[in-house]
């Protein structure tokens, strides 16, 4: 904390008649390994530091971010930066009233990540892409990435709130891809955590890269599924991605503020009464697992406490997402979903741990969700995709397929993708099991604005009742 510097930068922004003022004062540490078909393509370890500065001045933010010891252009272009605004926009921002944090936040390694030497992640890395190799060659090529991030910020205000935070983040994520002819099947193995190197002790690397490959393989020789409507089984890391990525986005409300599905659905219901869609950012643990999630934190980068904020609840939308100044727009609570990926971003409004969730007293076993189904697909490990929050329309890549029939898992079949409606898919939702998957396989990195933010969990298994497989 550099207190005497924050309070020269608040007695500039006083002089210039600014309302408000937020500083976030920012040093921290990173490591990055990719390693593709057993060679080192990018290696790199260092520091990102400086300060962010936004003001407010006659209800328009401007916003600057430099290094400290030019505090003063900092600031100046922060000014320069509302001015220009103020020509450019009408909307005038008010932010909603939050309570004054004092507060030291640092979130323990067991094993801290800058302990360990540079050559022992490089082994770790390495030694992962042999595992994930096959004495029959299936496995043609591999792809790992290694992050380990310690996040250092101070977040001081105009309002008094002065907020220290360490927040460790050790990801590592492992690609194979099968061939066989033309076919191609990639597979997708994570481990990841907020904590440090001894996620590698929770977690055995050597196992869920054997798992990894032989799913790999397994769905290279599987047959394809037949495309069509489905009754459906989302698995864990589907519920996450579907509640992420369709409707956690159309739930921002600076999103909505100009578009989206959920734009004047407030109060209204939009699933049956057993479906909550949860964004958690107080989840440090998942009962069973000794990680913590990946969107686990204390406060957000405007200084609000986390909460778990129930967007939809009992089937009706609660709330949207909010940062300080959306609050005030839609008249709601602030949730503590602004945040930043460096001291050079500018706060918006991002998610947590998102998930879909059965009310109390309603949540089915794994066995009850697939007898809701009977026979259809049971879709597993949630790929990459896209989605339109605007018309409310996704399509996800599905690693893993297995056909439903009489409520039995059955035979095993190729990946695919799924593709839906946000508002129908909620609305055809027939059970949910609360029982989550393991966060440490389940993270990710949302973008949005530019910005990438760390992201996770995984829910339990969801049923609906039709949904459209393979196009």
């Amino acid at each position: 904390m550099d207190e005497s510097l924050y309070e020269k930068i608040f007695e500039m922004a006083s002089k210039e008649n600014a309302t408000y003022v937020d500083i976030r004062d920012e040093d921290s540490l990173y490591t990055s390994i990719e390693v593709i078909d057993g060679k080192v393509q990018t290696s790199s370890a260092g520091s990102e530091a400086g300060i962010g500065i936004r003001l407010l001045k006659d209800g328009v933010l401007g916003f600057a971010y430099g290094s400290k010891e030019h505090y003063k252009d900092v600031f100046l272009m922060a000014l320069s930066a509302q001015k220009t605004s103020k020509k450019l926009s009408d909307d005038k921002v008010e932010l909603a009233s939050v309570d004054v944090v004092k507060d030291k936040v640092v979130i323990k390694q067991k094993k801290p990540a800058q302990d360990v030497s540079f050559e022992e992640k490089m082994k770790l890395v390495l030694d992962t892409d042999k595992q994930l190799r096959d004495d029959e060659n299936k496995i043609k090529s591999t792809r790992l990435f290694y992050t380990d991030v310690l996040r250092r910020q101070t977040l001081a205000t105009s309002e008094g709130t002065l907020i220290y935070e360490e927040r460790p983040y050790t990801n590592f994520y492992m690609m194979p891809t099968a061939r066989k002819g033309t076919e191609t099947n990639q597979g997708m193995g994570r481990a990841g955590h907020v904590g440090g190197y001894e996620l590698f002790d929770n977690v055995d690397v050597v196992k869920r890269a054997e798992e990894t490959k032989m799913r790999t393989i397994r769905g290279l020789e599987a047959k394809p599924i037949k495309p069509g409507k489905y009754p459906v089984v989302l698995d864990g890391s589907l519920n996450f991605v579907f509640a992420h990525e369709a409707a956690g986005h159309s739930a921002e409300a600076d999103f909505i503020r100009t578009a989206g599905v959920l734009r004047g659905k407030l109060n209204k219901r939009l699933a049956p009464s057993f479906v909550n869609l949860i964004d958690d950012g107080t989840l440090e643990y998942v009962p069973g697992y000794k990680s913590r999630t990946f969107g686990f934190m204390r406060y957000d980068d405007e200084g609000v406490a986390v909460e778990r904020t129930e967007i939809i609840k009992d089937g009706i939308l609660e709330t949207y997402l909010t940062d300080r100044s959306n609050a005030t727009h839609f008249n709601l609570r602030p949730t503590g979903n602004c945040r930043a990926e460096y001291y050079s971003s500018f706060p918006i409004v991002r998610m947590r741990n998102t998930y879909l969730e059965a009310s109390k007293g309603q949540d089915l076993s794994e066995d009850e969700i697939l007898e809701l189904v009977k026979n259809g697909a049971l879709l597993k490990r949630a790929g990459g995709g896209q989605v339109d929050p605007i018309r409310g329309t996704f399509n996800f890549g599905v690693a893993e397929v297995y056909e439903v029939k009489n409520g039995e898992i059955s035979d095993m079949r190729r990946a695919t993708t799924l593709t839906g409606n946000t508002l129908e898919t909620l609305g055809k939702l027939l059970g949910i099991s609360n029982k989550m998957t393991d966060p440490s396989a389940n993270t990710g990195f949302c973008g949005k604005d530019g910005q990438r933010a760390p992201t996770g969990t995984g829910g339990g298994w969801c049923a609906v009742k039709v949904m459209t497989i393979g196009g």
